[in-house]
């Protein structure tokens, strides 16, 4: 039968390309601390390094990539782009339980696996997915939140072909990425950057900072940068402090080492003032997690009356474990005004759909214990 007009016109019709310029994203950061920001991102942004040169695209040495990241996530986007852009087929896990993911890096011969921390702590922490194979694993990569030490350990004894590969951006800086190659002789690092470029370790006013110096850390997007969402009543949502030009505030505080491995300190927000202390969270989480009978953990500020601050953590744990039995197995880990001087024993932590730890849930939880 013939095509009447419309049909034939609906068939031959080209899509016009759309203006690289032009909105293509908004995405919301996390809130782990406050009120999530909407982020915008042009068609060139999203866009920056995909290819069609078959010899160039990523993961060409996996037949197979799997994540189960939400699609609301920047990580989750990124997966997206993956699946249109790299030479692996994706496998997108619609939820998260250590059990099937495993099954899936088996049944799929996965080459290339992503995770967000808590994933990888419950996948060490559970006997079901050491049923399955992992032979097949040659990158796995974590994203989202500092991987703990003795977790990036732990995945690199699981997936023992595997390079364990600790992805540094954020929301605002995307594509600007640092591929962290974590180094088990080396596991007081994320890792040596991969390429150093569009790094830079400055001074509050900007300034850089030579290796061994720490400060804070910016990334230089390589594409048109992102930009906070405009409030529906036109009063403009200020950037100044995040953006400038093409280089983004991580908020982090690093520091490169002469050998040019980076080492996160803590989040700026995060470093607890305690006394004449500045103490960093992810060196008491990570001393926290070696304890074997610790599965998850969070350190966090809370006020006092003298000091200012003090370390509080909020640990889970899989076998019996006492506060005093905790805090002994502390005393070879961390400085005294390092030692946390509350301790709460919860069943899970709050996280966000990304697998972000809600630290402001955590102090909700921390006042309502001291109510009681």
């Amino acid at each position: 039968a013939a095509l009447t007009g419309a049909e034939g016109a609906a068939r031959t019709a080209v899509l016009r390309a759309p203006d690289p310029a032009s909105l293509a994203q908004i995405l919301y950061t996390s809130g782990t601390t406050g009120t999530p920001k909407g982020v915008t991102a042009a068609h060139t942004n999203l866009a920056h390094g995909c290819t069609l040169d078959e010899r160039r695209r990523p993961l060409r040495h996996s037949r197979h990539f799997l994540h189960a990241f939400p699609v609301g996530t920047n990580a989750g986007q990124t997966m997206l782009v993956n699946a249109l852009d790299s030479a692996a087929t994706a496998v997108a896990a619609p939820q998260f339980t250590p059990g099937r993911f495993a099954r899936l890096i088996e049944k799929y011969e996965a080459g290339s696996v992503f995770l967000v921390p808590s994933m990888a702590i419950e996948l060490l922490g559970s006997d079901s997915a050491r049923r399955y194979a992992t032979d097949s694993v040659r990158l796995v990569g974590s994203t989202a939140a500092a991987l703990p030490q003795p977790v990036a350990l732990g995945l690199t004894r699981a997936y023992p072909n595997a390079q364990v590969v600790n992805y540094y951006t954020s929301t605002e800086a995307a594509p600007a990425q640092l591929t962290l190659l974590f180094d088990p002789e080396r596991p007081d690092s994320p890792g040596r950057p991969a390429s150093p470029h569009g790094l830079r370790i400055t001074t509050p006013d900007g300034a850089p900072l030579p290796a061994g110096e720490p400060g804070e850390v910016w990334l230089r997007t390589p594409a048109a940068p992102r930009a906070y969402l405009e409030p529906a009543g036109g009063t403009e949502r200020s950037g100044a402090e995040v953006f400038q030009g093409r280089w983004v505030r991580m908020g982090d505080l690093g520091m490169l080492d002469e050998e040019g491995y980076l080492h996160l300190l803590d989040r700026e927000r995060d470093v607890i003032k305690s006394g004449a202390y500045k103490v960093s969270t992810i060196q008491v989480e990570d001393a926290l997690h070696a304890h074997p009978a610790v599965v998850d953990a969070a350190a966090l500020g809370v006020p006092h009356p003298v000091l200012g601050s003090v370390v509080a953590a909020v640990v889970v744990v899989r076998d019996e474990l006492t506060a005093p039995a905790l805090r002994t197995f502390l005393l070879d880990r961390l400085a005294p005004h390092e030692l946390p001087a509350r301790l709460l024993f919860r069943p899970s932590l709050p996280r966000n759909e990304g697998g972000k730890i809600l630290k402001r849930e955590l102090r909700l939880l921390l006042d309502d214990e001291a109510l009681r």
